[in-house]
């Protein structure tokens, strides 16, 4: 196909696999970026909308450069200091990382500097130390969520911002419009994997990017113990790129079947599966929403993912287990995913709603996870989820937005879906009960790593995309021989940007 091989072969393009590219550039590596999917573009026929709903951009593509990110909240969280730690829940031990927050505090500085996070520590008890402030201050409430805020506070209850990869600001692009969360943005305002990190890495000349491209299978040597490439399939045609180091970043389902259909001699139910813990350990977030109606009035449209209660992170009344986060969300057009026949309802519901995520933690068990037919995947079993815990944190969340106004709290008493999946190929010390090591290196490999959700132990109960981000930064700059991350690494500034055939026509804004 005409690729010339790179030092480093990059299967993936969402937070992990972007921001390792980026990272990888900026020590001066040459890195391909392979992804099944293209680049989003703004719409022309739809000019006047700041963004378009993912379900609309499904029907078109499946797979896309930027990943998740494109359509995410852009809340970017670091995981907290128990996070690392084993912890008691109710229906079990979250595990311990084999790793503590302070080795991975530091890439969160820097990746907070990357993605142009806006955030605040105050009014959250559960936020862990920073080294650094936040380069930005947080996206304030809009005027009809403030005197919500002040209630909820005004009942002994912390309050705090939701840090923020979005271009606000003098000269950004964001306009605070309503949709953020679950949407594309045409304005390009949303700090995600591909306008963070791949379109500067694009710029340093050293990385290039494979679309539409399918990744069969990482290859070995014989003995099994290095890759040496991969082989990729584009526009039918099946090919090898060779490279001298490969990172698989797919994400938690899709990562686990690339080493799955890698299966050779020395790997004879796919790499990393030694042990039988590929794609086991599937855990994530017990999550819901809830509806809180003050009448017939019809919410404003406005920027409503501003503020969380984490409170009770770690405990709450009359319970001594983790319960979890509330969090504002987006407006999202949740009527469209439903039944025709209670869309409606669902819609008459939704709009007159001030919508909130209800999360807590689902931990990891190893009969959870991907089971694989051959090298297709026939099932996923779910993580057993805390019911109790949630059904806790949502009458405290109910109880809190009655107080706050609200006449009517609706919402299911039980979670709904599993949210922000991890741990299909997690890290840890043991190669029987883990696929990586602490440095993200596939077990008895010298030159294979997995960067993205599938490697994280546990989630916590908060957004897990900063962690994998900080955990890229880490990878590469490990792989460089470095312990700390490079400098300078500036951070983004509002920018006026256009486009280039899906490419950076701006200079990298992490140059010093």
């Amino acid at each position: 196909m005409g690729v010339s091989p790179p030092d480093v072969v990059v299967v993936g393009s969402g937070p992990g696999g972007s921001t390792l590219a980026y990272g990888l550039a900026r020590q001066g590596a040459r890195v391909v970026v392979v992804e099944q999917g293209s680049f989003l573009g703004p719409e022309p026929s739809r000019a006047d909308e700041p963004s378009v709903y993912i379900g609309d951009v499904m029907q078109r593509a499946r797979h896309w450069v930027g990943g998740p990110s494109k359509f995410y909240g852009a809340a970017l969280y670091r995981l907290r200091e128990t996070d690392f730690q084993a912890t008691t829940t109710e229906g079990g031990v979250s595990p311990a990382w084999p790793m503590r927050y302070s080795d991975l505090e530091p890439f969160y500085c820097d990746a907070e500097r990357l993605y142009g996070v806006r955030g605040s520590v105050a009014d959250d008890p559960s936020e862990p130390p920073h080294s650094q402030g936040y380069a930005h201050g947080p996206i304030e409430h809009e005027p009809d969520i403030q005197p919500i805020v002040d209630r909820i506070r005004a009942r002994g209850v912390s309050v705090s911002y939701i840090p923020k990869a979005i271009d606000y600001g003098p000269g950004g692009r964001c306009v605070l419009c309503s949709g953020c969360d679950g949407y594309y943005c045409q304005l390009d305002a949303k700090w995600d994997a591909e306008t963070a990190a791949l379109r500067p890495a694009l710029a340093t000349g050293l990385v290039e990017v494979l679309t539409g491209t399918e990744c069969l299978g990482v290859l070995t040597t014989p003995d099994g113990r290095c890759a040496r490439g991969v082989r990729l399939r584009r526009d039918g045609e099946e090919f090898i790129l060779d490279a001298q180091m490969v990172a698989v970043c797919a994400g938690h389902l899709q990562t686990p079947m690339v080493l799955r259909r890698s299966r050779a001699p020395a790997h004879p139910e796919g790499i990393g599966n030694a042990s039988g813990s590929l794609g086991r350990y599937l855990a994530g977030h017990s999550a819901g929403l809830l509806f809180a109606m003050r009448g017939v009035r019809r919410m404003p449209k406005l920027h409503q993912k501003t503020f969380a209660i984490n409170e009770f992170y770690a405990s709450s009344p009359g319970w001594p287990f983790p319960t979890g986060v509330i969090q504002a969300a987006g407006q999202l057009p949740i009527w469209t995913l439903m039944p025709r026949g209670i869309a409606p309802v669902v819609q008459a519901m939704a709009e007159r709603s001030l919508t909130c995520f209800l999360m807590a933690e689902a931990v990891p068990r190893r009969d959870a996870g991907l089971r694989f037919d051959g090298d297709r995947l026939s099932r996923v079993v779910d993580p057993q989820h805390n019911t109790e815990t949630y059904a806790r944190l949502r009458r405290l969340a109910s109880g809190i937005l009655k107080d706050a106004g609200f006449r009517v709290v609706l919402g299911r008493r039980r979670p709904g879906a599993l949210w922000h999946p991890v741990g299909t190929a997690r890290m840890g010390q043991d190669p029987a009960t883990s696929v990586v090591d602490p440095t993200c290196r596939v077990h008895g490999m010298e030159n294979l790593y997995v960067v993205d959700s599938s490697v994280l132990p546990s989630a916590g109960a908060v957004n897990t995309t900063l962690t994998v981000i900080a955990l890229a930064l880490k990878v590469a700059a490990e792989v460089a021989g470095r312990g700390r991350p490079a400098e300078p690494a500036l951070g983004h500034e509002p920018t006026v940007a256009t486009r280039s055939g899906g490419r950076a026509a701006w200079p990298d804004p992490h140059s010093a």
